[in-house]
């Protein structure tokens, strides 16, 4: 072994030492020993704060930022001599079997890791995290996705006819096809794989439709860019213990690791979610919740009630609702801090009815 990939794997040991992820580990571990059952995949998720691998060693800290394909291998192997060192999990037979899930917490705060899709090269060179942020419009319900697969030779002489030498699990981007199909070969004697479906493991996923915080401000109503712009949604994926954590109209902050997927002629950029962050909306008033609470039952009344009020010494009730709930959202969405909203786009009722005056 190189003395430099060594000395990142004690670094990685350390670190998961002192972040008290080793006891986590460990832990895991003993509930794949307990249930006596043979696995063709175990996985493991791994909390990661960048900043501190980082202080320990740079060269594993940059690999985690900005190649974490590979970071995970490095944890894979060292999570499988601690397995094999300290009798883990007996069932355990080859490195392959360990699926290595990293989850950082936060990333640097600096423009090159914010996410933006104008940017975002189509090819797979940029498949490292990011974060970026965004409001739910739709969501998928919860489906099955194959997390690892175990495939054996057909050929009955091979040597690997047998055991756990090919293990395919899911990485971020990967389509089902490309960890389950029947077209494998044997790299030692060119044979057929066949898949052992017994070993299949399988796992929840969900796809969460967003669109970017900043489209916010074509509801505001200013107009600073003369250029015309487009609003187009995203797709987001939420795997296993992600699966249900957003809800539909909430704004959240999320690290992903974002791909493209080839379907047809189309070309779909996607974003596996590794971590989400609800963000604040302490900012809404107790009496404004209040309001929400009774009309719960009712899918239009407290919107109704809302546009009914507002305005009301102005406009008189009933009348005009459609657009005083568009300048009810442009003044809810406006920030203080963002110095873009500073210029508004001013309306123009007309109307036949001389006690309306709107502007």
């Amino acid at each position: 072994m190189r003395p430099d990939l060594l000395k990142i794997k004690e670094v990685a040991l350390i670190y998961l030492d002192r972040s008290g992820g080793l006891q986590k580990f460990v832990d895991d571990c003993k509930q794949y020993n307990d249930s006596k059952q043979s696995y063709a995949v175990y996985r493991f998720v791994i909390s990661i704060n960048p900043s501190d691998i980082a202080e320990l060693d740079a060269a594993l800290g940059n690999q985690i930022l900005h190649k974490p394909m590979k970071a995970a291998q490095i944890f894979q192997s060292v999570c499988f001599i601690a397995i094999k060192t300290l009798s883990l999990i007996e069932q355990l037979q080859t490195e392959a079997q360990i699926n290595i899930v990293l989850k950082p917490t936060h990333l640097p705060p600096l423009p090159s890791y914010v996410l933006s899709l104008c940017e975002f090269p189509l090819d797979y060179i940029s498949q490292r995290f990011y974060m970026s942020e965004g409001i739910v419009i739709a969501m998928g319900t919860v489906m099955k996705y194959t997390q690892g697969a175990r495939f054996l030779c057909s050929e009955e002489t091979c040597p690997f006819s047998e055991g756990f030498n090919y293990i395919r699990v899911h990485i971020p981007g990967a389509t089902e096809s490309a960890t389950v199909r029947n077209d494998f070969v044997c790299n030692l004697c060119a044979s057929p794989l066949r898949e052992d479906m017994k070993f299949r493991v399988l796992g929840d996923k969900q796809l969460v439709e967003m669109i970017d915080a900043k489209s916010l401000s074509a509801f505001q109503g200013y107009s600073n860019n003369k250029q015309h712009f487009r609003i187009q949604s995203f797709t987001v994926f939420l795997r296993d213990e992600l699966s249900n954590k957003m809800k539909i109209g909430n704004r959240y902050r999320f690290i992903g690791i974002p791909a493209c997927i080839q379907n047809c002629s189309q070309v779909t950029v996607c974003i596996e979610v590794s971590s989400i962050q609800l963000c604040s909306t302490s900012c809404i008033r107790e009496n404004f919740k209040y309001l929400l609470s009774l009309t719960s039952s009712s899918c239009w009344r407290f919107t109704a009630i809302l546009a009914n009020i507002f305005a009301s010494q102005v406009v008189p009730p009933g009348t005009y609702s459609t657009l005083k709930l568009s300048i009810l959202l442009s003044l809810v969405q406006t920030c203080d801090r963002d110095k873009e909203t500073s210029d508004y786009l001013d309306l123009l009722i007309v109307s036949s009815d001389t006690l309306i005056a709107d502007r």
